[in-house]
């Protein structure tokens, strides 16, 4: 490793990817591999967790087998915290243990867990800072119990920046909707943080998986020293738009791997085309060099380490990453998406503005993706919004509806929003908008005046004439922890009684009920029901399972673009430990069957 070309103390050590040897020690290549990326490219990943995850076996788990996959998706430097430091109360063996697996695979940077809530937790600072000479520690208020008003976290975070540390602080860790039942955690409050971090002058605090109000961004913005990751930022343009509201160099790329897909943040970080070269390798690894560069040198530390520079007199190249297949291989996909959702709730008081404004807005992840057809649910003027006047001028004009199918003929298929809440106004609909018109099928919503739970004897008349139709029927379902948030959703377990009353009809099982692990099983036995895709973070493990108690012929993509991101539902897919052929059933072969069966 040593080489006499250049010379660095240990900090900058760290901050140019302390994995110089990664390329050369790890071998495993993905669909988009180091070895395919321009020179010049570099990718931190500054939010990964080592050992297990305490509610599910994730595929990424094994330590050696999440450098393989960092390493193949190009990235050089991962900062790593620990699983254990969430539950176990002996912070100072979680953090010896993870110094020592740390020490196997150079690329990873050890971040050490501190529960201020402990005894002698100055100790275990003192430890992180002297003894194992982090560069950083992590912290989970909602998980050890303290609030960010708690005095002992402004003694901590004092203490930190005085030893040079930069603070890690996991807003959360999984959607409160689908925690396990003995363990709900509410994500962290973040309100008292701008108060908090102007105590704390020189503060260097990131926070991990954070889904923050806009209203709480411009507040957080003015505050110098806060930063944000990228593992849980929605929507196909979420991260352009973070960056946008925030100072330069304040957004760091984090993946939250291995309970998230490491591609998604990867394919997220680009897909809207927004982002030039420079702004790409701001967020991939600039931005996270700098937060790393201003760390206080400890007194102990080694003189000097040496280390090659690569190719460090020619130009950067434009970045060509995405975390995904080839377009090739997309392309041989063939992927028709069955959950297309631009103005899902609204499409414009004219009835159409926002609605083509969002379908612009999705192209270029559409376009990324290789999409062949994107069903979307249209409104048709039977009250599925609380907008009267909208829905007066949808019944009356029913070319607003049309349009975005006129408008992208190739590319489009609409599914119509039904109220089982107004039996005789949807059984007009289904004559006009999948009898007569250009529908191929119907969507329940779970929520807005028309959600009504899917047992009502109301969808019986309804199920009916659309099976006489050979319409197809989407059912958005949700297994929320805790149970259901309004009386009209309906859960996986709920369309199990119907699709039994119905056992000829084909029903798609909207998100796979949300908390997959539940609705796969709530469904298992029901063959006339497929499981969709989208709708949840990029769990890991999903797919995998679902292929294992379903079969892949019974699932469904769907993007739920542009409000999720490309990379949150492509991967789950493109991702997953499965089959090629069992991905092109996915992605589209079952879709099309179920609209024009016997086509393949």
């Amino acid at each position: 490793m040593n080489h006499p070309e250049c010379e660095f103390n240990r900090r900058d050590f760290l901050t140019i990817a302390s994995a110089v040897s990664l390329t050369a020690s790890l071998g495993i290549k993905s669909t988009q591999s180091a070895e395919n990326q321009p020179p010049g490219i570099k990718i931190i990943d500054t939010n990964v967790s080592l050992f297990q995850w305490p509610f599910r076996q994730l595929p990424l788990e094994d330590t050696q087998t999440l450098v393989n996959k960092l390493q193949g998706l190009g990235m050089e430097q991962a900062w790593a915290g620990s699983y254990e430091g969430i539950l176990h109360r002996d912070i100072t063996s979680v953090n010896q243990r993870l110094v020592v697996e740390c020490r196997r695979f150079p690329q990873l940077v050890p971040i050490g867990s501190i529960n201020p809530t402990l005894p002698d937790w100055e100790q275990d600072l003192q430890q992180c800072s002297e003894k194992h000479q982090m560069p950083g520690i992590r912290l989970h208020p909602n998980y050890h119990g303290y609030t960010l008003k708690d005095p002992r976290l402004l003694t901590l975070l004092q203490q930190a920046t005085a030893a040079g540390l930069f603070v890690q602080l996991a807003v959360s860790l999984e959607d409160i909707r689908t925690q396990h039942q003995s363990l709900q955690v509410a994500d962290v409050e973040l309100s008292p943080l701008p108060e908090l971090a102007e105590k704390v002058p020189g503060l260097r605090l990131q926070l991990l998986n954070a889904k923050p109000r806009p209203d709480l961004i411009n507040k957080l913005s003015q505050v110098p020293g806060i930063f944000f990751d990228t593992a849980r930022v929605e929507s196909t343009d979420g991260v352009p738009a973070l960056m946008e509201r925030l100072p330069a160099g304040r957004v760091l790329f984090g993946t939250h791997a291995p309970f998230l897909i490491p591609e998604a943040a990867l394919v997220r970080v680009h897909e809207s085309s927004i982002l030039d070269t420079a702004a790409l390798n701001s967020v991939l690894a600039d931005n996270a060099t700098q937060f790393l560069a201003v760390s206080k040198p400890t007194p102990d530390s080694p003189a000097k380490f040496r280390v090659k520079k690569q190719d460090s007199n020619k130009p950067t190249l434009p970045i060509q990453i995405s975390g995904l297949p080839a377009k090739e291989v997309l392309e041989e996909y063939h992927i028709w998406d069955s959950y297309f959702t631009p103005a899902h709730s609204h499409p414009g008081r004219d009835g159409s503005s926002s609605l083509i404004t969002e379908i612009d807005r999705a192209m270029p992840a559409i376009k990324a993706g290789k999409f062949e057809k994107l069903c979307y649910f249209p409104h048709v003027g039977i009250g599925t919004t609380t907008d009267r006047e909208l829905e007066q001028k949808l019944k009356s004009h029913p070319e607003l509806v049309e349009g975005p199918l006129t408008r992208w003929p190739d590319l489009l298929l609409g599914m119509i929003q039904l109220n089982a809440n107004n039996v005789p106004a949807s059984l007009d609909a289904l004559k006009r908008w999948l009898q007569d018109g250009p529908m191929r099928g119907v969507y329940f919503p779970g929520g807005g005046p028309a959600a009504l739970t899917c047992t009502h004897r109301n969808f019986d008349p309804l199920i009916e004439r659309i099976a006489d139709l050979n319409g197809v029927i989407m059912q958005h379902t949700w297994f929320i922890t805790g149970g259901k948030k309004s009386q009209g959703m309906s859960t996986p377990s709920e369309l199990a009684v119907l699709a039994k009353r119905f056992p000829q009809q084909k029903f798609i099982c909207a998100h796979s009920g949300g908390e997959w692990e539940r609705g796969i099983r709530a469904v298992r036995d029901s063959e006339n029901i497929l499981v969709e895709t989208s709708g949840f973070d990029p769990t890991a493990g999903f797919i995998e399972m679902a292929v294992r108690e379903l079969g892949a012929n019974r699932i469904i993509f769907g993007s739920h673009l542009p409000s999720r991101s490309l990379g949150t539902e492509l991967c789950k897919v493109t991702a997953a430990q499965i089959s090629e052929a069992d991905k092109r059933l996915i992605l589209g072969t079952n879709f099309r069957q179920l609209l024009t069966p016997g086509s393949e």
